[in-house]
């Protein structure tokens, strides 16, 4: 079993995302996770499935259902236009026929083919749900993020140039326990993300050598984890969990599906 984790570990890149609420309150557990999501153009330009994507793997721990952390590792590809247009030209090369990137807030729309490879670091706070469940209400949680990545493409590596990134994100979740029977629970969970990035890249005219711009974005994303619970047969302390999920990811709609393991 060890061998197989680490075996998923080094296959597996991730969408870097904020830790899923996935323990039930006052329980401590481990969570080990892997998903893909899918650019879906329900009102746009062409294709409505897009060659835009992210794999992923997360790793979390959650202490008596009331501080989580959690590591990601992940990989993101964005080609999400038939046509691109450059500042130079109005085309997607110069008069030279040289490649160019459009270095702008929306450098992921603006450019073909660009890979996101990073990771990300996150704690989470959750509201001692003690305090809701004589309400029926839901349980809220905070979360701070910091996120470092490393952007390629082909245009980038004709150009030679270096273009990597931080950011830092401030994230809101609500979430609701529903036990449908004695092995099977469902903890629906909305997240909103707001998100500071700083992009810096290659430049000569820097004295430095480098220049950079900010962006802000707000990434929303709605899941529904179903968990299932062996134990109640097996006696064993692995639960497994299949979570759909719809994101607004930097401004296009994408589709998701991840699975993982809970160890209590």
């Amino acid at each position: 079993m060890k061998k197989f984790f680490i075996i998923l570990l080094l296959i597996f890149p991730t969408l870097l995302l904020s830790q899923t609420h996935l323990v039930i309150p006052g329980k401590t557990a481990t969570t080990v996770s892997f998903g893909r999501d899918q650019n879906i153009d329900f009102f746009g330009e062409g294709k409505f499935v897009r060659s835009s994507y992210g794999n992923g793997i997360n790793v979390g721990y959650v202490y008596k259902g009331l501080v989580g952390l959690d590591f990601s590792y992940g990989y993101s590809h964005y080609d999400r236009k038939d046509t691109y247009t450059f500042d130079l030209t109005g085309e997607q090369s110069n008069p030279d026929g040289d490649p160019q990137f459009n270095f702008t807030e929306s450098f992921r729309s603006d450019n073909p083919n660009v890979g996101d490879k990073g990771f990300s670091l996150g704690v989470t706070y959750y509201f001692d749900p003690a305090q809701f469940q004589e309400l029926k209400v839901v349980t809220l949680s905070l979360g701070l993020r910091y996120s470092s990545s490393n952007f390629s493409s082909s245009a980038l590596d004709s150009l030679d140039q270096d273009f990597y990134g931080k950011s830092y994100a401030l994230e809101f979740g609500v979430s609701k326990e529903f036990i449908a029977d004695a092995n099977f629970v469902i903890i629906p969970r909305l997240n909103i993300n707001m998100i500071n990035e700083k992009n810096i890249y290659d430049s000569a005219l820097e004295e430095d050598g480098t220049t950079s711009f900010n962006s802000s974005t707000v990434y929303t994303e709605l899941a529904v984890p179903f968990i299932f619970n062996p134990g109640v047969i097996s006696n064993s302390n692995t639960q497994f969990f299949v979570e759909p999920s719809l994101a607004n990811k930097y401004g296009t709609t994408h589709v998701g599906i991840k699975f993982g393991f809970l160890f209590n």
